[in-house]
């Protein structure tokens, strides 16, 4: 297994399933330029580009291009921004779904903090009427699993770039 040279992802889905904790095994291990798309701008690595992100998806991903081989875009997008990830799919960004037991799921956010445990709730309501995973064209990775615990990131690795 082998990933290509070149690679631009999206990791979203379900809040607390491990997306954050890939995309930093990805830049430690593989190189990846991992973005935090939430996190703005301690956890972009390139915060200039915030304001490009903010108007142009298309010219977003063209500056990604220029400075990065590999990116890992991380960001658990609400519904209401399918428009918005529509239009990374459309620069040939794949799309990668964590899912995952969803009672652990909502324990870790809250131990994690920092949101309103309704934030999560929400979230997952929103997700669940919106039909996703199934309803997108992406790659499933159940990231949290029905013991509770995380699937060891070269796992995921593998189901991402089989």
């Amino acid at each position: 297994m082998a990933i290509p040279r070149e690679s631009l992802i999206l990791l979203s889905g379900v809040p607390a399933t491990g997306k954050s904790t890939f995309g930093r095994y990805l830049a430690r291990e593989h190189r990846f330029a991992h973005y935090d798309l939430e996190c703005h701008p301690r956890g972009w690595p390139h915060p200039e580009l915030k304001a490009t992100w903010d108007t142009s998806r298309q010219t977003f991903v063209a500056q990604l291009r220029k400075l990065h081989n590999r990116v890992a875009l991380d960001w658990g997008f609400p519904v209401r921004c399918l428009p918005i990830v529509k239009e990374l799919e459309a620069q040939d960004v794949r799309l990668i779904s964590f899912d995952g037991e969803r009672r652990r799921a909502r324990v870790v956010f809250q131990e994690r903090g920092g949101l309103d445990l309704s934030d999560f709730d929400v979230q997952i309501r929103e997700i669940d009427a919106a039909g996703y995973p199934k309803t997108l064209d992406c790659v499933v990775v159940h990231a949290l699993l029905d013991s509770g615990a995380f699937l060891d990131p070269k796992a995921i690795e593998h189901k991402v770039f089989p």
